[in-house]
């Protein structure tokens, strides 16, 4: 008996500097991309950050992650489609382990902090 397709983890860096639109089609074509040849088990947008260093002169960029099974044949297809396309800034395949944690909800955990830090008590 086969081995299931092991998941992945695909990390997006789009430039923060690309239309909306642009950014949202190659979210589309990256969805439609898996679907092809494995299946998405999960994708989030995590908006606008700060990158950790600049990237060329990109202070930040828009971050995107997927969660996926397939073959080595869909790594390899996605890896070439995303080399080609100029809105990509950065991405990054993860194998992952047999019992990988659930992807963050990076907004809500933003969303959360605004919040703790419009009710903390005025320190001065």
């Amino acid at each position: 008996m086969a081995a299931p397709a092991p998941s992945y983890d695909l990390v997006i860096l789009l430039h923060a500097s690309a239309e909306d639109e642009t950014r949202q089609k190659l979210a589309v074509d990256v969805d439609k991309l898996i679907q092809s040849e494995g299946t998405l088990l999960e994708g989030r947008e995590w908006g606008v950050r700060q990158l950790a260093y600049p990237i060329g002169d990109e202070a930040s960029a828009e971050y995107r992650v997927y969660r996926f099974k397939g073959p080595a044949t869909l790594l390899s297809e996605i890896d070439r489609q995303l080399k080609i396309n100029d809105t990509v800034l950065r991405h990054r395949i993860i194998k992952l382990e047999r019992n990988p944690v659930d992807l963050p909800d990076l907004r809500e955990i933003d969303a959360q902090a605004v919040a703790a830090a419009a009710a903390a008590p005025d320190a001065g």
